[in-house]
């Protein structure tokens, strides 16, 4: 007998094109009742192409009405941008929307570190393993989790390979040096997932679990596979990742935790949910 599989949510990211109405019948039409939100995204903004105290309180309702809630924003941005005013610009953001947590229901925000790639966040660079990188992400997540703190809300970190926070050893020390009050992580092990890792995945998912799940109140679903580009995050079940052995993981040592869908299009979340749930048969009781 397999086990229950973990309470199925989605971000709203998979519903670019569509308003907070529509994303939230659909959603709620799939039996789906969480939500992990990003208040920029157009189709929450208001009439004006702007997110506030008032719009977060009417985005909140229109799930509400369709008993659908809002625990997690999403508030990716590079946090450790190597232009300063752009940086500034970023963290100022970031504290706003930490404000707005509690307008959306949301105990929790989420974002990345990012990188001192000087044009794209997702891009390597050298700088990003020096400790002068270090020490400037410690100095941000301080100022970021005092504002959480302050609000109610836990900020909740999630790695890539490329970036500053790339690996599960980071996470552990940031913990070491940091504390976890108002901090955490997303579990999400398919971004930290370096090429030689798909070979001996259950290694890697052993070592990111042990860093990484006691501060995880919630997880992604996605998959890990490697390009010409680099690292590729594609829907669940269309690359590397041994789906089955992150269901056992989170069955046995994260069951309560909710996973979110992502890096999908509506009309896919049926046979990704299919899959998820197909991925923890072998998962026995």
């Amino acid at each position: 007998m397999s086990r229950p599989i973990n309470t199925i949510g989605i971000m709203s990211y998979v519903y670019l094109e569509h308003s907070a109405e529509e994303m939230a019948a659909d959603i709620a039409s799939r039996n789906i009742s969480i939500v992990q939100a990003d208040p920029r995204q157009k189709g929450l903004l208001d009439a004006n192409g702007k997110y506030h105290s008032k719009r977060a309180k009417e985005v909140r309702k229109i799930f509400a009405d369709q008993r659908i809630s809002i625990p997690v924003l999403s508030g990716y941005m590079n946090l450790l941008d190597p232009i300063l005013e752009r940086r500034e610009h970023n963290l100022t953001t970031m504290e706003e929307m930490i404000k707005l947590c509690p307008e959306f229901g949301a105990p929790y925000i989420a974002t990345e570190t990012g990188s001192f790639h000087p044009e794209n966040q997702w891009r390597y660079h050298p700088e990003n393993d020096t400790e002068k990188a270090w020490d400037a992400l410690l100095a941000i997540i301080e100022r970021l989790r005092k504002t959480a703190v302050d609000n109610g809300v836990t900020l909740l970190l999630e790695g890539y390979v490329t970036n500053v926070l790339n690996t599960p050893e980071k996470a552990e020390r940031l913990i070491n040096e940091l504390g976890s009050e108002g901090l955490g992580f997303v579990m999400d092990p398919f971004n930290l997932m370096k090429l030689e890792d798909l070979d001996q995945q259950e290694a890697a998912l052993d070592k990111i679990f042990s860093a990484i799940i006691p501060f995880s109140p919630i997880a992604h679903a996605k998959d890990a596979i490697y390009t010409e580009k680099g690292l590729s995050t594609p829907c669940a079940g269309t690359g590397k990742a041994k789906w089955d052995q992150y269901a056992l993981r989170l069955s046995k040592q994260a069951p309560a935790i909710p996973l979110f869908l992502e890096h999908l299009k509506p009309e896919e979340i049926e046979n990704c949910i299919k899959y998820i749930q197909k991925s923890y048969d072998f998962v026995s009781i």
